[in-house]
Protein backbone atom coordinates (compact mmCIF):
# COMPACT_ATOMS: atom_id res chain seq x y z
CA UNK A 1 0.00 0.00 0.00
CA UNK A 2 3.33 2.14 1.09
CA UNK A 3 4.53 1.31 -2.46
CA UNK A 4 1.08 2.61 -4.11
CA UNK A 5 0.59 5.98 -2.75
CA UNK A 6 4.74 6.82 -3.27
CA UNK A 7 3.47 5.92 -6.96
CA UNK A 8 0.57 7.81 -6.71
CA UNK A 9 2.89 10.64 -5.24
CA UNK A 10 5.02 10.62 -8.19
CA UNK A 11 2.03 10.86 -10.38
CA UNK A 12 2.15 7.69 -11.54
CA UNK A 13 -1.68 6.19 -11.71
CA UNK A 14 -1.94 2.14 -12.45
CA UNK A 15 -5.45 2.51 -12.55
CA UNK A 16 -5.36 4.52 -15.40
CA UNK A 17 -4.56 3.70 -19.17
CA UNK A 18 -2.09 5.65 -20.52
CA UNK A 19 -0.94 6.40 -24.31
CA UNK A 20 1.87 3.52 -25.94
CA UNK A 21 5.12 6.08 -25.16
CA UNK A 22 3.87 6.92 -21.19
CA UNK A 23 2.87 3.28 -20.23
CA UNK A 24 6.11 1.69 -21.81
CA UNK A 25 8.22 3.87 -19.72
CA UNK A 26 5.85 3.14 -16.72
CA UNK A 27 6.19 -0.34 -17.45
CA UNK A 28 9.79 -0.23 -17.56
CA UNK A 29 10.54 2.37 -14.65
CA UNK A 30 8.35 0.09 -12.38
CA UNK A 31 8.85 -3.69 -13.53
CA UNK A 32 5.36 -4.20 -14.51
CA UNK A 33 4.04 -5.97 -17.51
CA UNK A 34 2.90 -3.68 -20.35
CA UNK A 35 -0.60 -4.75 -21.29
CA UNK A 36 -0.77 -2.95 -25.41
CA UNK A 37 -4.95 -2.71 -25.92
CA UNK A 38 -6.00 -2.27 -29.87
CA UNK A 39 -9.01 -0.94 -30.04
CA UNK A 40 -11.41 0.76 -33.12
CA UNK A 41 -14.28 2.89 -32.66
CA UNK A 42 -16.39 0.93 -34.49
CA UNK A 43 -15.11 -2.41 -33.21
CA UNK A 44 -18.40 -3.97 -31.57
CA UNK A 45 -16.52 -6.30 -29.91
CA UNK A 46 -14.31 -3.84 -28.40
CA UNK A 47 -17.41 -2.04 -26.89
CA UNK A 48 -18.06 -5.51 -25.79
CA UNK A 49 -14.80 -5.99 -24.07
CA UNK A 50 -15.05 -1.96 -22.79
CA UNK A 51 -18.28 -2.61 -20.91
CA UNK A 52 -17.86 -6.24 -19.88
CA UNK A 53 -14.98 -6.83 -19.11
CA UNK A 54 -12.60 -4.02 -18.15
CA UNK A 55 -15.12 -2.14 -15.85
CA UNK A 56 -15.39 -5.52 -13.89
CA UNK A 57 -14.00 -5.03 -10.50
CA UNK A 58 -11.95 -8.03 -10.22
CA UNK A 59 -10.05 -7.53 -13.92
CA UNK A 60 -9.43 -3.42 -12.70
CA UNK A 61 -7.69 -4.74 -9.63
CA UNK A 62 -5.36 -7.85 -11.39
CA UNK A 63 -4.63 -5.01 -14.09
CA UNK A 64 -3.64 -2.16 -11.38
CA UNK A 65 -1.81 -4.91 -9.24
CA UNK A 66 1.22 -6.03 -12.02
CA UNK A 67 0.26 -3.73 -15.18
CA UNK A 68 0.50 -0.78 -16.86
CA UNK A 69 -2.01 -0.37 -19.93
CA UNK A 70 -1.39 1.74 -23.25
CA UNK A 71 -4.56 2.09 -24.75
CA UNK A 72 -4.10 2.64 -28.85
CA UNK A 73 -7.07 3.57 -31.09
CA UNK A 74 -5.94 1.32 -33.94
CA UNK A 75 -6.93 3.39 -36.82
CA UNK A 76 -4.55 6.57 -35.60
CA UNK A 77 -1.55 7.78 -37.06
CA UNK A 78 0.66 5.77 -34.09
CA UNK A 79 -2.09 2.85 -33.60
CA UNK A 80 -1.47 1.64 -37.60
CA UNK A 81 2.62 1.75 -37.30
CA UNK A 82 2.22 -0.13 -33.59
CA UNK A 83 -0.25 -2.73 -35.04
CA UNK A 84 2.13 -3.28 -37.87
CA UNK A 85 5.02 -3.08 -36.12
CA UNK A 86 3.50 -5.74 -33.54
CA UNK A 87 1.53 -8.03 -35.76
CA UNK A 88 -1.68 -7.06 -34.46
CA UNK A 89 -3.80 -6.66 -37.58
CA UNK A 90 -7.44 -6.62 -35.60
CA UNK A 91 -9.43 -5.38 -32.58
CA UNK A 92 -9.57 -5.83 -29.92
CA UNK A 93 -5.81 -6.99 -29.98
CA UNK A 94 -3.82 -7.33 -26.42
CA UNK A 95 -0.17 -7.96 -26.39
CA UNK A 96 1.93 -7.82 -23.69
CA UNK A 97 5.39 -7.32 -22.76
CA UNK A 98 7.73 -7.48 -19.83
CA UNK A 99 10.55 -5.10 -19.57
CA UNK A 100 13.82 -7.68 -20.21
CA UNK A 101 17.66 -5.87 -20.48
CA UNK A 102 16.17 -2.84 -21.86
CA UNK A 103 14.35 -3.73 -24.54
CA UNK A 104 10.76 -5.53 -24.54
CA UNK A 105 10.04 -9.54 -24.42
CA UNK A 106 6.91 -10.57 -25.56
CA UNK A 107 4.66 -12.61 -22.94
CA UNK A 108 0.92 -13.16 -24.60
CA UNK A 109 -1.04 -12.18 -27.04
CA UNK A 110 -4.83 -12.22 -27.03
CA UNK A 111 -7.65 -11.32 -30.17
CA UNK A 112 -10.99 -10.94 -29.82
CA UNK A 113 -13.44 -10.25 -27.32
CA UNK A 114 -13.69 -12.74 -24.15
CA UNK A 115 -15.80 -13.31 -21.12
CA UNK A 116 -14.77 -11.79 -17.89
CA UNK A 117 -13.73 -15.60 -16.24
CA UNK A 118 -11.44 -15.51 -19.37
CA UNK A 119 -9.58 -12.75 -19.24
CA UNK A 120 -9.17 -13.41 -15.56
CA UNK A 121 -7.71 -17.01 -16.59
CA UNK A 122 -5.84 -15.22 -18.83
CA UNK A 123 -4.37 -12.54 -17.82
CA UNK A 124 -2.86 -15.05 -14.25
CA UNK A 125 -1.64 -17.15 -17.09
CA UNK A 126 0.48 -13.85 -18.51
CA UNK A 127 1.48 -12.87 -14.91
CA UNK A 128 2.79 -16.26 -14.64
CA UNK A 129 5.06 -16.70 -17.71
CA UNK A 130 6.15 -13.24 -16.49
CA UNK A 131 7.53 -14.31 -13.91
CA UNK A 132 6.18 -16.77 -11.62
CA UNK A 133 4.23 -14.16 -9.90
CA UNK A 134 0.82 -14.81 -9.51
CA UNK A 135 -1.52 -11.10 -10.41
CA UNK A 136 -2.95 -10.88 -6.75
Amino acid sequence: MVALMMVKAQGVDFDRWYPYAQASQYAQSYGRILMVYFWGETCPYCDQMNTHVFSDAAVSRTLLHRFVVASVDSQSLEGRALSAQMRAFGTPSLVFFVPQGGTWKEVGRLFGSRTRAQFLKELQQICAKAGGEGCG
